[in-house]
């Protein structure tokens, strides 16, 4: 994925778009972040308070964090016990010093949640 979205950025003459492949306790991010976004993935982040908590330093001042993931309902995604709430994202990234800022409803089959430092 990182190498497609790379390539396609390139492709489209996409200057502020970086790919990246994070590691568990590191987002590797090559510069700090005015937005971090996470499609569909934030149900194979381990350890996910320590990662958020290590991807606060990767944010410029008012830097803020949008996670995209599959509904506890949706007829499609990851199989039903893969799938984490968005009541449990929201505690999650709360404990990791995050605030809830925005939830959109528009997506058919994703919960769609943007959080910043608590305190920004």
């Amino acid at each position: 994925m990182v190498t497609y979205l790379s390539d396609r950025a390139k492709r489209e003459g996409l200057k502020n778009v970086t790919a990246v492949a994070g590691k568990p306790a590191d987002p590797r991010l090559p510069e700090k972040a005015d937005l971090v976004v996470l499609v569909d993935v934030y149900h194979h982040v381990e350890d996910r308070e320590r990662y958020f908590r290590n991807l606060q330093k990767s944010l410029k001042p008012g830097g803020r964090v949008a996670v995209i993931d599959f509904r506890m309902d949706s007829p499609v995604g990851p199989p039903q016990r893969a799938r984490i709430a968005p009541e449990r994202v929201k505690d999650e990234l709360k404990r990791a010093g995050y605030a809830l800022t925005q939830e959109h409803a528009f997506l058919p089959n994703q919960y769609f949640l943007v959080f910043q430092p608590a305190g920004s």
